[in-house]
């Protein structure tokens, strides 16, 4: 019996022995390195025109043609214009009146001289009586001058111009419809020159200052820079919030006016630390890791992750700058299992690696 169990001892030993090792593991590595990370919030706002204005009518009337939706104008150019028909016609009217106003001060002003002429065939009387015909006629004119003004502006008026470049971002009145004066008929945006606004809560409030740089992400693998442009330090009581106005590089495509992005804004001054990038990072039952490759096998190293500044953290624990950390193959990755690098990780690629080969 004992020689029997020996026997079978021996045969284990010898099956394990035979078994073949574990097939290395294809993974992709980056490099821990010391960088400059700054705490930061990350917050949602909602891009708007800088400049945008309702445009209303300046004066009464039937609207005669209105631009679409959508259109690019120029500073000055008409983008609605109402009927004049029945304005010219009064135009037409009063220009006829000042024409008779003029007509009455100069035959008031030729009788005044007649009079005055005379010496003292004319009684005090009859020349006061020709002086206030005289005054009366050049205030009538006066009156004639000022109501033709009127009507002058009341047409400019009836051509609505774009007080900056921009487009059309809606149309509210057609062309048929009676128009009163300050009714608006359409709504024109700047899409040039835009801002991104976000409410940040307010235990911020002081770590945030205009001109601050900050990271606005357009994509998961794109962000662009902004600067903080204005704070507005009235907080709302009810939402424990405070307004901050960002810019937005003209230069950039993408914006849309309404579209909402993510702003990330730094807290603090940056300060130095060793960094790895975020999917280095693998979350267990037990707590967080990263896994090194140290003399082609993985060691798996407990970490505290701090600070993130775009697709870098900060960590702590055992790992030296420099040291490859596995990104890409860590998540079925055991403690002293062989690895097979076969691609760098390059961070803002989106996992785009040198190699394709991993899968």
């Amino acid at each position: 019996m004992k020689k029997t169990l020996i026997g079978l001892a021996l045969c284990f030993a010898a099956n394990a022995h035979a078994q073949p090792e574990r097939p290395a593991s294809a993974v992709e590595t980056a490099s821990a390195s010391l960088r400059d990370i700054a705490p930061s919030i990350t917050a949602t706002g909602q891009v708007q025109s800088r400049s945008g204005a309702e445009m209303a009518a300046g004066t009464s009337g039937p609207l005669a043609w209105v631009a679409e939706p959508g259109t690019a104008v120029k500073k000055g150019e008409v983008i609605a214009r109402l009927d004049t028909g029945e304005i010219r016609l009064q135009r037409a009217e009063q220009g006829a009146r000042l024409t008779r106003s003029e007509i009455a001060l100069r035959q008031a002003e030729r009788e005044l001289e007649r009079l005055r002429a005379s010496g003292t065939a004319v009684s005090r009387y009859q020349l006061d009586q020709a002086e206030n015909t005289r005054d009366l006629a050049k205030s009538d004119l006066d009156i004639a001058r000022a109501t033709l003004r009127q009507t002058d502006d009341r047409l400019a008026r009836a051509e609505v111009r774009a007080p900056f470049a921009g487009v059309i971002a809606e149309r509210l009145r057609r062309e048929g419809e009676e128009i009163n004066r300050g009714d608006v008929i359409a709504r024109l945006q700047d899409t040039e020159h835009l801002e991104l606004r976000l409410f940040l809560p307010l235990r911020h409030v002081r770590a945030i200052q205009p001109g601050s740089s900050v990271q606005v992400q357009l994509a998961p693998d794109r962000a662009v820079a902004g600067q903080v442009r204005a704070i507005v330090p009235v907080g709302d009581a009810r939402t424990q919030s405070f307004e901050a106005l960002i810019d937005l590089p003209q230069q950039e495509a993408g914006f849309a006016v309404g579209r909402s992005l993510q702003v990330v804004l730094p807290l603090e001054s940056p300060q130095q630390k060793l960094a790895v990038p975020r999917d280095a990072v693998v979350i267990r039952e037990d707590g967080l890791s990263v896994y090194v490759v140290r003399s082609g096998k993985a060691a798996r190293v407990s970490v505290k992750t701090g600070s993130a500044q775009g697709e870098w953290v900060a960590i702590e624990g055992p790992v030296s700058p420099q040291e490859a950390v596995v990104v890409r193959g860590a998540e079925t990755l055991h403690d002293g299992d062989p690895v097979k690098v076969i691609g760098e990780h390059r961070p803002g690629m989106a996992g785009q690696s040198k190699n394709k080969g991993l899968s």
